[in-house]
C-alpha cells in the first residue's frame, strides 16, 4: 500500500470535513432539508471515490511503464549507447559520401567549364 502525499491527505481531510459539516447542518435543518444534504453528502464522497479510484489507477499504469531497476535498467541503457554509436557511425558515413560527391561536383563543374571555354571558341 502506498503512503498518500500531504497535498492527497489535505484534500481527503477537506473532502470528510464539508461532507460531515454539510451532514451536521442538515441534520439540523427540517425534515425536507435533511434528504437534500443526506444528496449532496452521497454525491460528495462518491466524487471523492471516483477520484482516489482514478488517481490509483493513473499511479498503476505509470509505475508500469517505468522501467524496472536493475538488469532491465542496464539492458535499456547499452541498447540506446548502442543505438548512439550506430547514429554516429551513419553521420560520419554520410559526411564521408557527401565529400565524395562534392569532389564529383567539382570535376563536372571543371569539364563544363572546359566545354563551355571550347564552345565560345569555335564561335
Amino acid at each position: 500500500m502506498k503512503t498518500r502525499s500531504v497535498t492527497e491527505t489535505a484534500i481527503l481531510s477537506a473532502s470528510v470535513l464539508t461532507a460531515l459539516i454539510v451532514l451536521i447542518v442538515g441534520a439540523s435543518s427540517h425534515v425536507h432539508g435533511r434528504s437534500a444534504a443526506i444528496v449532496i453528502v452521497v454525491i460528495i464522497l462518491a466524487g471523492i471515490g471516483l477520484t482516489m479510484w482514478f488517481r490509483q489507477n493513473s499511479h498503476a499504469s505509470t509505475a508500469r511503464s517505468v522501467p524496472a531497476r536493475g538488469e532491465e535498467y542496464w539492458r535499456l541503457a547499452e541498447e540506446c549507447r548502442r543505438l548512439a554509436e550506430m547514429a554516429v557511425t551513419a553521420q560520419e558515413h554520410t559526411d564521408l559520401r557527401l565529400g565524395e560527391v562534392s569532389v564529383q561536383m567539382d570535376q563536372m563543374r571543371a569539364q563544363l567549364d572546359s566545354v563551355q571555354k571550347i564552345l565560345s571558341d569555335v564561335e
